[in-house]
């Protein structure tokens, strides 16, 4: 890594910006990519860096969104053959002269925030874990002043305005994670979730037994809360471990937390076996205007590419995008040839 990616990086991480760092890993000539090339991929899409040309980029950048999203890493094989270890994901190789490459790419994101809302031992105790366990921790203020202390002293951030910091929070970028427990103990407890699921938290649980999670509920639909965020509250907050105190509460609580990201990182991995088609994929959402940015799907090589910026060209009135200036050239010179070659793929 050259010294102006350690600064970016160094700048991003203490922006708290999440990025994802790519690497050649292996290379089979002819790539112009070589092992040890790095490059940095922020959240909007940029590359800064080197990982080799128009042939591996795009493909790069939709794989390095997408582990910000899941948090997991990935190793891009590029143009490999049958046989190659599972862990693996195959991406089409569109490069005419062929090669092979492989890239593995590792996302780099800020620290789960979690937010404490309410004065409770056990918010404290929320509090206080969270902050062992590496998650940046926001607390509510209040005025019972020993338990203020107690609570502001533990944690990271301490805000007078829970709906405020629920706003500040919904616009957050991709990648970061939001966590909301109500620890507040019956008191207040439907205004707190209310304004915390304004900021579509991953988590948002209370502590409430089954019988006051039913008031809760009524409550919340009486206020015109809508029902898929009613529904998405975790109340009562936690796994069914037998805990009483406090600290164990708490545990209970985080434990359902790191449970829920590990199903969620799970389901959305990309399976190697279902990689190849990933671009048609991608196609199909932009299409549709389905999917978060639009691309579509180079018709010569198969590669999945930004349409913003890419080569094109207009076939019976409709845009075809490519990788490259070569795929562009290829096309034109026989388009039905490679459009039949996508219906078949397809």
């Amino acid at each position: 890594m050259n010294r102006s990616l350690l600064d970016l990086a160094a700048r991003l991480t203490s922006e708290r910006q999440p990025y994802a760092l790519a690497t050649v890993v292996r290379s089979e000539r002819p790539t112009s990519g070589k092992p040890g090339n790095m490059a940095l991929i922020s959240a909007d899409g940029v590359m800064h860096g080197w990982i080799g040309g128009s042939c591996t980029r795009s493909e790069v950048v939709r794989h390095a969104l997408e582990t910000l999203d899941q948090g997991e890493p990935r190793l891009l094989a590029f143009g490999s053959s049958p046989g190659r270890p599972d862990d693996l994901v195959p991406v089409p190789m569109s490069c005419s002269s062929g090669g092979k490459v492989e890239v593995h790419v590792n996302p780099v994101l800020p620290a789960p925030v979690l937010v404490v809302a309410g004065r409770s031992p056990v918010a404290l105790a929320l509090v206080r874990l969270g902050g062992a366990m590496g998650y940046t921790t926001v607390a509510e203020a209040s005025e019972e002043a020993s338990e203020d202390e107690a609570v502001a002293a533990a944690a990271d951030e301490v805000v007078e305005d829970l709906a405020e910091t629920a706003a500040r929070y919904a616009e957050r970028p991709r990648g970061w994670r939001l966590y909301g427990v109500v620890a507040t103990m019956g008191q207040r407890d439907e205004r707190s979730l209310a304004e915390l699921a304004a900021a579509a938290p991953d988590y948002l649980g209370v502590i409430a037994s089954p019988t006051r999670m039913e008031e809760v509920r009524r409550v919340l639909a009486a206020h015109g809360l809508h029902a898929d965020a009613i529904a998405r509250v975790r109340g009562p907050a936690g796994l069914d471990i037998g805990a009483e105190s406090p600290e164990e509460i708490a545990v209970s609580i985080l434990a359902e937390v790191v449970q829920l990201e590990a199903q969620r990182t799970g389901a959305e991995a990309v399976e190697p076996s279902d990689a190849v088609g990933s671009g048609d994929v991608a196609a199909e959402e932009a299409a549709t205007g389905e999917g978060p940015e639009d691309q579509a799907t180079d018709p010569v090589c198969g590669m999945t590419v930004p349409v913003a910026g890419s080569p094109s060209s207009v076939f019976e009135g409709e845009p075809v995008y490519f990788c490259c200036e070569g795929c562009r050239t290829r096309f034109d010179a026989s388009p039905e040839a490679y459009l039949q070659k996508e219906a078949t793929r397809g």
